[in-house]
């Protein structure tokens, strides 16, 4: 039924009450970065800003151009809304910015105009205030 199932593993001595389900680990796609930033010590910073970060798909430590952008596995909070990006400001030029989105990977039931996990955007019953 495309619902996120939270599995974690049984500590000795624990009752499941005490077992914590918030965390899942997903593939993180990073798009928007400038070339140059492609990098894994940037995939590194980023990851550590969304999560718990578990890796960098990468071969070597210098650019990584195998796509247009990083990939990363990030145990995430699913209990909190997820974040859709940051803005990226660029050096030299306090006007010009840019906007960094994520894309995760085999997520379903996910709403990205409210960051939430169990419903997607056609049953969201979030309005913005674009909207009204």
């Amino acid at each position: 039924m495309s619902y996120l199932i939270v599995l974690q593993p049984l500590a000795t001595g624990k009752s499941v009450e005490e077992i914590d389900f918030k965390w899942s680990s997903f593939w993180i796609q990073v798009h928007g970065l400038p070339v140059a930033k492609l990098t894994r010590q940037n995939g590194e910073i980023i990851g550590r800003r969304i999560g718990n970060l578990v890796g960098v798909e990468a071969l070597h430590d210098g650019l990584l151009l195998v796509w247009s952008f990083l990939r990363l596995m990030v145990e995430v909070d699913v209990s909190e809304p997820l974040p859709r990006g940051f803005i990226l400001q660029h050096h030299g030029s306090k006007d010009k910015e840019s906007w960094i989105s994520y894309k995760y990977e085999k997520l379903s039931n996910f709403c990205y105009d409210y960051g939430s996990l169990g419903h997607d955007k056609s049953s969201c019953k979030f309005v913005s205030r674009v909207e009204g």
